[in-house]
């Protein structure tokens, strides 16, 4: 496979462009509806695993005492107040991507495409070109704009740094030919 060469003259990268009102209303409703079914799922979860105790253990309940139910119940809302806890935990990250992403801005990236590939969790990603021969960046991409922009087309991303989300991507010209993925 011929390696493409990249003129890295041509890649321009604008940093700490300020977030539009739209934008950072996009930013609010994520923060929003994150948490917003973590509670109802983790009780469904917590009860489904309850149910499976219980229908392992049917024969055992006749020697059960009192202190074995509340140990029971006890463990059961461990475990609610544990994945809570996580979820809770991945939320204060995401968080904290937001708000650097509110206080530093967007980027606007001039680049060539020069990978594509589609994860085992159908997560579909496309690698920029960077200012230099080392510098990649990857960003998660819509399934549409996966099929639609190939390796080699120049385009313009703009993007969050952060939280790793592409706001808009539009295509410049194909500069060399594009090969099949």
């Amino acid at each position: 496979m011929a390696k493409t060469s990249i003129d890295y003259s041509q890649i321009e990268l604008q940093e700490h462009i300020p977030l539009t009102e739209e934008e950072l209303n996009s930013i609010a409703n994520q923060k929003q509806d994150f948490f917003k079914h973590v509670p109802g799922v983790l009780i469904l979860v917590i009860l489904l695993m309850a149910i499976m105790a219980c229908y392992l253990l049917k024969d055992k309940f006749h020697d059960f005492k009192y202190y074995d139910y509340l140990l029971f119940f006890g463990i059961t809302l461990a475990l609610y107040a544990f994945f809570y806890g996580i979820m809770y935990l991945v939320y204060i990250y995401f968080v904290k991507n937001w708000q650097k992403d509110i206080k530093s801005g967007k980027n606007r990236l001039t680049s060539f495409i020069i990978s594509a590939h589609k994860t085992e969790n159908d997560e579909y990603i496309i690698t920029f070109s960077g200012r230099n021969s080392k510098e990649k960046i990857r960003l998660p991409v819509s399934k549409s704009d996966y099929l639609n922009y190939h390796v080699g087309t120049k385009v313009v991303v703009v993007y969050l740094k952060y939280s790793k989300t592409v706001i808009s991507l539009k295509e410049l010209y194909t500069d060399f030919p594009q090969k099949n993925r």
